[in-house]
């Protein structure tokens, strides 16, 4: 990287994979700068997932046992009909992982672990950047500028790192037919420690318990094909969200009048980034900017935070040639992102049903089983991305 250890760089993105990264280059002896577009942490989303050597990761960062304490603690969770009647009974393995914790929560655990050794810019985003061949010159919006060694995008699955070095968005995210939103809110439906699932073709209402019962988390997942709509607002999102589940049944229409009174809605299309190569020059990309798998998969935590680490260890490896480490990195992480995408795809049909068959027990045992071989394969190649490679 020219200067060698100590060098500058820059993370764009204070999420999941940002901040494991600046963490694992800190502790490297690297100088990173993670730059976050909006004024503090991001608040919203579902909960997350963390499975196998991504629990290892964070053990490593010292951060283990409070995230344990941010844990969602299901116990069950219940596809309905609706009348609110259990239909099928799903294996707690099937919804969470060896940990499960909020989004919002488990950012904030990671920050507050990553702080020695790592400068944090927030409210502020890149202009424009110039890779020179020997380090990239640095605009920002605020109207700063500086040269980094190296940039790093983990500014997720809209990733502006992306369209500004690799190519505008169309090019590489790939809708699968779907929309989310989440948002939390009281616990309404006296949830305990439990969640509940209710289908109808083309779209599904989720709910589970969080804060020891006091809460629970809402998703609604429908289908649709791509449509334009402004990320900003708010407002026009959750109207679009009434319109399709305005006569869903059981007790949504109240979910629907709280999901306007949530100060953490999030809404998003599900999809997935394939991206051949994900580093050009002296940027590269990880996590959901560069390989988002969608919540679909039930993996996207745990490959934001193993990807992370290995690009972590192969820049602080190979301090003074950053082509090896960014080819290592994208080799290393391969096979675990090609099955998580596969495994997105396979649990389509478990969040929203194609059609107006009912998910009976045998037919839900069949595609759990399905799911959990492929999830396994999945772990086992996040196992092997998280053993070093060999010296050449």
């Amino acid at each position: 990287m020219g200067s060698g250890t100590g060098a500058e760089i820059l993370i764009c993105g204070a999420g999941i994979a940002g901040i494991v990264l600046a963490h694992g280059l800190a502790r490297g002896g690297l100088r990173p700068t993670v730059i976050e577009r909006s004024p503090s942490l991001r608040r919203g989303g579902n909960a997350v997932d963390l499975r196998g050597p991504a629990v290892d990761i964070v053990a490593g960062m010292g951060v283990l046992d409070e995230l344990q304490t941010h844990s969602t603690e299901l116990a069950e969770f219940h596809r309905i009909d609706t009348a609110g009647n259990r239909i099928v009974t799903m294996a707690p393995e099937v919804i969470g992982g060896d940990i499960e914790v909020l989004r919002t929560e488990l950012n904030a655990v990671l920050f507050s672990a990553a702080q020695d050794g790592i400068a944090y810019r927030f409210g502020d985003s890149i202009a424009a950047l110039n890779d020179t061949g020997n380090h990239v010159e640095v605009t920002f919006e605020s109207g700063l500028r500086h040269d980094f060694a190296l940039v790093v995008g983990a500014d997720g699955l809209h990733s502006h790192t992306r369209a500004l070095m690799f190519g505008p968005e169309p090019d590489f995210v790939h809708h699968l037919g779907c929309y989310q939103a989440h948002f939390t809110t009281e616990n309404l439906l006296g949830l305990c420690h439990s969640g509940m699932l209710l289908n109808q073709p083309g779209r599904t209402v989720g709910c589970y318990s969080v804060h020891q019962n006091q809460e629970i988390v809402v998703g609604l997942f429908f289908d649709s094909p791509p449509v334009a709509y402004d990320r900003t607002d708010l407002a026009a999102q959750q109207r679009w969200v009434t319109e399709v589940f305005s006569d869903m049944g059981w007790r949504t229409s109240e979910l629907l009048v709280a999901m306007d009174r949530a100060d953490d809605f999030y809404f998003d299309s599900i999809a997935q980034v394939v991206i051949p190569e994900p580093h050009r020059g002296r940027v590269a990309l990880v996590g959901d900017a560069a390989y988002s798998p969608s919540l679909l998969s039930g993996m996207g935590a745990t490959l934001a935070i193993v990807g992370a680490a290995v690009l972590a260890d192969e820049l602080t490896t190979t301090p003074h040639d950053h082509w090896r480490a960014f080819r290592d990195y994208r080799a290393r992480i391969t096979d675990m992102v090609a099955l998580s995408h596969q495994l997105a795809r396979v649990s389509r049909g478990w969040f929203i049903q194609s059609n107006s068959e009912q998910h009976d027990a045998e037919s839900s045992d069949s595609a759990d089983k399905q799911s959990d071989a492929l999830r396994q394969q999945v772990l086992n190649a996040a196992r092997a991305a998280c053993e070093p490679r060999s010296s050449e």
